[in-house]
């Protein structure tokens, strides 16, 4: 097994779990904290988010990408990551009374004070956790990682069944962020105390500025919903577009984040060792598509179901909104992976550009459907639109420093996609053949057997169709197991 598909595994494992914690947390979470209170929770944390990426300066990405680290750029970044962690905490602490008067939500006050102490964790985990994912050292960040997200979930549902309210889940966050910190500080083996620098803060800044504009454009565009809808319509609508949207950040955010993890540094090494990019980009994202599209498809055709199962009844208006997420969701799969290969290409003029004009775009497209309709799935059938008209100019942008190989590319889309509209198949015969009452979920046993039958024809059907990923050999070791354990059931 070669390192990538190593880092892969053990990336995948990790997210896998993580995303079994989270479910579980939420689904318990779901069913303690009303609508409103998950509504300005979500909408603190859009507020966050902002300063989050500011704290970050693009330092992890700095500390990968460089070719002849030492620990003078090491003692740097933690120089940098500590002034600007500091700083952020105390503005946001500062303008918490602010913000909390423009929402007309007092509790946003104490929510932010609480959130601010995050600035001041930070800055250790990142830098532990630059470093290993540099060295692929996959293992080592699952075991921080799920330590961490263990800890800040039982945090979380233990406060909030005691009445803390979103208290409690910033409370989590906390307990994430100081045991994340020590877990990857751990996990480094040497475990060395280094002393923060500022030696190479000209190398720093030229990528970290360029970095952080745009974290900052992506950020603002991604939260967009919950800022824009919690002062339009207030914190109901943010909670039911979080939960609609957090059926397509299953795979976007969760899913993906375990592929980018492995994809940024592979890509890095990539060019480091002169390999041909276009191949290798075109296989990544085959392999992305052909997961996606069936994913998405699934939970579009299934959206209520899927809901009350996570979530319960008491979200069920979110669910006309999942098909249109999970359009969007499908149409970002083909491009979530340009990003890192820009960075690591040494393109980072380039995406700062064309971020800083695609999500404000983005951004100003889903303000305004929310202004001018005032309805939820104004929001949703915004960013599905954003989508649609980013695809092909993000390929045009990719093409300046990587002409694009588009017979490759389309052909072994198609397969993606003949894929999945073959894995698509049986469920949408089941609903065809078990037809649903509007607010009627199908019974239990039916949606398992669309779960299974959607598994099983997706299986074969990458067969049938000579998709790349069953000639992979970690695929192909998967199978073998799969049909070995068949035929010991049988």
């Amino acid at each position: 097994m070669s390192g990538v598909r190593r880092a892969l595994l053990f990336s995948f494992a990790e997210r896998y779990a993580l995303i079994v914690i989270n479910l579980a947390s939420n689904l318990i979470i779901a069913r303690l904290l009303t609508p409103d209170q998950i509504g300005v929770y979500s909408v603190t944390l859009a507020v966050m988010s902002i300063a989050q990426v500011l704290r970050d300066f693009g330092v992890a990405s700095y500390l990968i990408q460089e070719k002849d680290l030492t620990d003078d750029h090491i003692r740097t970044a933690l120089g940098v990551t500590l002034i600007i962690g500091i700083g952020l905490g105390f503005v946001v602490f500062a303008v918490a009374p602010w913000v909390a008067d423009f929402y007309r939500e007092p509790r946003m006050r104490d929510l932010l004070w609480l959130a601010s102490l995050n600035f001041l964790l930070l800055p250790f985990s990142t830098i532990s956790l630059a470093l290993l994912r540099r060295r692929l050292a996959f293992k080592a960040l699952a075991v921080a990682n799920l330590a961490a997200t263990l800890a800040g979930a039982i945090t979380s549902v233990s406060l909030s069944w005691a009445g803390w309210g979103p208290i409690g889940l910033v409370a989590g966050t906390l307990v994430v962020s100081a045991t994340t910190g020590f877990a990857a500080w751990w996990a480094q083996g040497e475990r060395r105390l280094l002393r923060p620098g500022l030696s190479q803060w000209r190398s720093l800044f030229k990528f970290g500025a360029q970095s952080s504009v745009v974290g900052v454009v992506t950020s603002v565009s991604m939260d967009i919903n919950d800022l824009a809808v919690g002062k339009l319509m207030g914190f109901t609508p943010v909670a039911l577009l979080s939960r609609a949207q957090g059926l397509m950040n299953l795979f976007h955010r969760d899913l993906m984040g375990a592929v980018r993890n492995v994809a940024y540094p592979a890509f890095a090494k990539a060019v480091r060792e002169q390999q041909a990019m276009e191949p290798l980009y075109i296989a990544s994202v085959t392999y992305v598509c052909v997961v996606a599209w069936p994913f998405y498809g699934f939970v579009a055709l299934y959206g209520l179901e899927t809901l009350r199962l996570l979530f319960g009844p008491q979200w069920d208006a979110a669910a006309p909104l999942v098909p249109i997420f999970c359009l969007a969701g499908a149409l970002a799969a083909a491009i979530s992976l340009i990003g890192n290969l820009m960075v690591a290409m040494g393109q980072m003029d380039l995406l700062t550009r064309m971020e800083v004009i695609f999500q404000p775009a983005r951004a100003a497209l889903i303000v305004a459907a929310a202004a001018y309709w005032r309805e939820p799935w104004a929001c949703a059938a915004g960013l599905a639109l954003a989508m649609l008209l980013q695809l092909p100019l993000v390929y045009i942008v990719k093409g300046k420093f990587l002409p694009n190989d588009w017979q490759a590319l389309r052909g072994q889309l198609v397969r993606s996609m003949a894929v999945a509209l073959i894995a698509l198949a049986p469920p949408a015969l089941l609903l065809w053949l078990h037809p649903r009452e509007p607010g009627q979920t199908m019974p239990i046993p039916w949606f398992v057997l669309a779960i299974l039958s959607c598994c099983v024809a997706w299986l074969l059907a990458l067969a049938w169709c000579r998709h790349p990923l069953a000639a992979d050999p970690a695929f192909a070791r998967l199978t073998r197991l799969w049909r070995r354990a068949a035929d010991n059931a049988a």
